[in-house]
């Protein structure tokens, strides 16, 4: 089965030759140039997330608990009679602290309960959901950035898929979904709906 390093250097070279292509036909610039790149490198990896041991799943953990942790020094920090804030500095960092440890073990114990080794994140309608989430956190930077996000992010998770295929001599990688057809429904139903707003979000006049 091929490894973290596979997996990353395949798609960061799959992503890096669209964005040059993007770059030099239709003049992607930033910040749909690194974005796009993101989204792709990102993608490669994003199946593993199911792999208890894997970096991507750690790194989950990483994120979560730190982006609660900004959350909770941002608020303590704030200027406000709302539970005597500002904090003094020891207090904010311990309430840092703890918010990292909880939502990094949270989100590690979530993952790890909901998915299955060359389960749900290892199925066709991922590369579409992740690419659709993607986009949609960056519909406000324009049509060229949310297709260029899109797109790379399909091409990302897909070279993922195609290597443990090719690797395994196996479909299983691109199965349809899951075995559990409500399961499955209820997926690729979020799939359409999420790709469905976020590729018509940006063409919608805002004034």
């Amino acid at each position: 089965m091929p490894n973290f390093n596979y997996h990353l250097g395949a798609s960061a070279l799959a992503s890096a030759v669209l964005v040059a292509y993007g770059e030099a036909a239709y003049g992607l610039g930033q910040p749909a140039s690194g974005l796009a790149f993101l989204a792709g490198v990102a993608g490669g990896v994003l199946p593993d997330l199911d792999s208890d041991s894997s970096i991507p799943l750690r790194f989950s953990g990483i994120v979560a608990g730190l982006g609660a942790a900004s959350a909770v020094a941002g608020f303590a920090m704030a200027d406000s009679g709302v539970f005597d804030r500002p904090w003094r500095p020891l207090t904010v960092a311990v309430a840092a602290l703890a918010a990292f440890v909880l939502f990094n073990a949270l989100t590690l114990k979530v993952i790890k309960k909901i998915t299955v080794h060359r389960g749900l994140f290892h199925s066709f309608p991922i590369p579409f959901l992740y690419a659709g989430v993607f986009a949609l956190l960056i519909s406000s930077q324009g049509r060229k950035t949310v297709m260029a996000v899109w797109i790379l992010g399909v091409v990302g998770v897909f070279t993922h898929l195609v290597m443990d295929a090719v690797r395994d001599l196996s479909f299983n990688p691109l199965k349809f979904a899951t075995s559990d057809i409500s399961a499955s429904t209820r997926l690729w139903f979020g799939t359409a709906l999420v790709n469905l707003l976020a590729l018509i979000y940006p063409f919608i006049p805002l004034s």
